[in-house]
């Protein structure tokens, strides 16, 4: 014979467990984040404008010197038109200098490479590239390790407004020598 208190016992737990479960399910319900409206700061910014697109969109910090751009911007679609040129980059406020370029054909690309020493491509029948160079004259105030609001206008009047990543010069893999460390007899 079971005690009369067994169901009330069984039913307190089951409104306990479930008392519980919904009360740490809500624990961060409407709570702000400090990184809710931040984006991460890999692997570029990127984004579109009708068939205009920038992808991977960095700013990279070296040890010495200007702040380098890195990016690549096609003109995609099929069809007939203009081309369009590549007018202007502004970096969290700050307008970048960039290199010569020609303008875009349809079905194009535009290589910004962040590397201090460019070459141009070689031209070929099957591929349409083109490389250049941008800097960043003032980039004092950015932090490696953080993104930047960043916007691209061409010159239809098109603008892609989109976050750049700001990265640190990456050294050749068989170039990099690790500092010697020092310590003294007592560490």
């Amino acid at each position: 014979m079971t005690s009369p208190n067994t169901g009330l016992r069984r039913t307190a737990l089951v409104v306990l467990a479930v008392g519980t479960a919904v009360g740490l399910s809500a624990c961060g319900a409407g709570q702000v984040s400090q990184t809710a409206n931040q984006v991460a700061a890999v692997d570029g910014g990127q984004g579109s404008a009708g068939e205009l697109h920038v992808n991977d969109l960095v700013v990279v910090l070296p040890e010495e010197g200007e702040a380098r751009l890195g990016f690549a911007a096609s003109f995609t679609g099929t069809g007939m038109g203009e081309s369009i040129s590549l007018d202007r980059i502004e970096i969290d406020g700050t307008q970048a200098d960039l290199g010569e370029t020609q303008p875009l054909e349809r079905g194009c690309s535009l290589i910004v490479s962040p590397a201090a020493d460019v070459e141009p491509v070689p031209p070929r029948d099957d591929l349409c590239v083109e490389r250049s160079t941008a800097t960043l004259p003032d980039s004092d105030d950015l932090r490696i390790g953080t993104s930047v609001p960043a916007t691209v206008s061409f010159s239809n009047g098109d603008q892609i407004e989109m976050a750049a990543a700001v990265i640190a010069e990456v050294p050749p893999s068989d170039e990099y020598t690790r500092p010697v460390e020092i310590h003294s007899d007592g560490h």
